[in-house]
């Protein structure tokens, strides 16, 4: 399954369809149960750090995700007063989402970053069908669920001001990730001991990027650290492994030593962790319970043919 969470139409046709329910591939992991009898989990990814060795940080965001679908009518380009222009309601949607950003509080490190995947049939026709999809990103899900709840009033009152219809979909994404602070020291002792003190990079500051493994740390003590040897943009065109040998040999040398250091003793260190592990949910079907609330499928603005409004954005 692939891991990040882009063509978001897509994972939602595999969805209605019941081949997935969840769009990340741990968190499928886990609903499925191929996780039930893991106990610790470790993931190292790759880093495009300038620094060579392992790197580890305290955490990082999680997000939900979302379709946003504003329809309207169609008209000629040379007669709009004859329609209603849906991409002038994605705009002013967008723009009321950004005159927001000041009122997010630096803690809960929001991050809301759209982009229309589809703006317009033809240049000379107004759009009446413009799609847009996005995450929101933040430090809890909480904050998550807080923040993306005035982002839809503010998407859907834009949709009530133009005259147009909107769609909003919102699907759980991936959950912060909370590194095991045991699993943390262990990582640093087991880099100091094989590769001396300058090989780890730790990094104490909160990380906005997300990752499925957030969704791990919530049921189980987990880490993820990362191997340094690549190179370019994440996620972009020009993002290669540039060091094999970091990225892919001692990337898994490390996770082998973890290995070892956590069964070592009869598990000594391995029991700890797990014994110490303060997680979010250590019942499961807490977490699902969570991550099901997050799911909303719901016509926002209808504009109703005898002129009237269907407004139903007050509880989102």
């Amino acid at each position: 399954p692939a891991e990040e969470l882009i063509e978001i139409g897509y994972r939602e046709s595999l969805r209605q369809q019941g081949v997935i329910k969840y769009f990340g591939g741990k968190v499928e992991f886990m609903y499925r149960g191929f996780m039930d009898d893991c106990d610790i989990a470790l993931l190292v990814h790759t880093s495009g750090s300038d620094k060579k060795g392992i790197g580890i940080g305290i955490g990082n965001n999680g997000c939900l995700t979302k379709n946003i679908h504003y329809e309207a009518v169609s008209s000629h380009a040379a007669a709009p007063h004859l329609g209603v222009n849906a991409l002038y309601a994605a705009n002013l949607g967008l723009s009321a989402a950004n005159a927001l950003r000041e009122t997010f509080q630096e803690k809960d490190c929001i991050r809301f970053h759209p982009i229309i995947t589809k703006g317009g049939g033809a240049v000379n026709a107004i759009p009446n069908d413009v799609r847009v999809e996005s995450y929101v990103r933040g430090s809890s899900i909480e904050a998550i669920v807080q923040a993306n709840s005035r982002i839809n009033r503010a998407l859907a009152a834009s949709a009530a001001a133009m005259g147009a219809n909107v769609h909003l979909q919102d699907f759980p994404g991936y959950s912060p990730l909370y590194n095991d602070k045991n699993l943390y020291q262990i990582t640093v002792d087991v880099v100091k001991e094989a590769w001396g003190d300058d090989y780890i990079e730790e990094d104490h500051r909160w990380g906005t990027g997300c990752t499925d493994m957030g969704d791990v740390s919530c049921v189980m003590p987990a880490v993820q650290p990362s191997a340094s040897g690549a190179s370019g943009m994440g996620h972009g065109s020009d993002y290669r492994i540039s060091d094999p040998e970091n990225a892919l040999v001692v990337s898994a040398q490390f996770q082998i030593l973890m290995a070892e250091a956590l069964l070592s003793s009869n598990a000594e260190l391995g029991r700890k962790v797990i014994a110490e592990a303060k997680v979010l949910y250590p019942d499961k079907k807490d977490y699902f319970a969570t991550m099901d609330k997050i799911f909303l499928d719901k016509k926002a603005v209808i504009q109703n043919e005898d002129g009237t409004i269907t407004l139903d954005y007050q509880n989102i």
